[in-house]
């Protein structure tokens, strides 16, 4: 069957999958890591109608960080090179793939990754289509009081500053969680939020984008509904 949509689903990274909001035209590769053994009958259940739709593959890592993302690239590459006018997704949170898919879209390759699956059916603006977006007007632009420009670039400094502060703070917080030891790290993220949220004294919001972060970077990664740990 021709589709006009494949999607590669980084299962190790993600693992929310609506089913509901695939059709008859998307292609969807799971690619499950080689320790996840054990996934949901109901999503399985779910999968099963729509046939050739969707394939799902097991790759052997041997204990390998990060293998899953080269078998990624590897079928992407697979099927651009059958067909490079149809459009890729990635599903991953991980933001590695990003190089690799601007170097695809300057080459006319309609590649984009996803964090949320229900983005699958957002279409992105391209490079060529906002080129033919109005320009802002100058005169607006000039309009900006200093005030405002000063604000604006304090804003930006603070961001940059956060940033530093959440490196500084992952590697502290990664050589906490290797003295816990693995048999006695929380084994959910509900119970690594309350863990952090005592250990850190910081917000709910602030814990929440550690633990984004943290799943990013593949330092942490769920499979069967629990937490597993990858702090090297």
């Amino acid at each position: 069957m021709d589709y006009d949509k494949y999607i590669f689903v980084d299962y190790e990274n993600v693992q929310d999958i609506d089913v509901d909001i695939i059709d008859k035209n998307i292609k969807v590769v799971i690619i499950v890591g080689e320790t996840q053994n054990k996934i949901p009958i109901n999503l399985i259940q779910k999968t099963q109608p729509l046939g050739d739709s969707i394939e799902w593959m097991q790759i052997k890592s041997n204990g390998k960080k990060n293998a899953l993302d080269f078998f990624i690239v590897y079928f992407l590459g697979y099927y651009i090179f059958s067909d490079k006018d149809k459009e890729y997704i990635i599903y991953s949170k991980d933001t590695g793939y990003d190089p690799l898919i601007d170097f695809l879209n300057n080459k006319k390759i309609k590649v984009r990754r996803i964090d949320k699956f229900k983005q699958i059916n957002v279409n992105k603006v391209t490079k060529e289509q906002r080129q033919l977006l109005p320009l802002p007007s100058p005169i607006a632009d000039n309009t900006k009081k200093p005030k405002e420009i000063l604000n604006k670039a304090a804003a930006e400094n603070q961001n940059k500053t956060n940033d530093k502060n959440l490196v500084d703070l992952l590697q502290n917080l990664k050589r906490i969680l290797n003295k816990v030891g693995e048999t006695r790290m929380p084994k959910t993220k509900k119970s690594l939020t309350c863990y952090l949220k005592s250990i850190l004294k910081k917000s709910d919001d602030e814990v929440e984008k550690i633990i984004e972060k943290l799943l990013k970077q593949k330092n942490i990664y769920e499979e069967d509904e629990r937490l597993k740990y990858n702090l090297k």
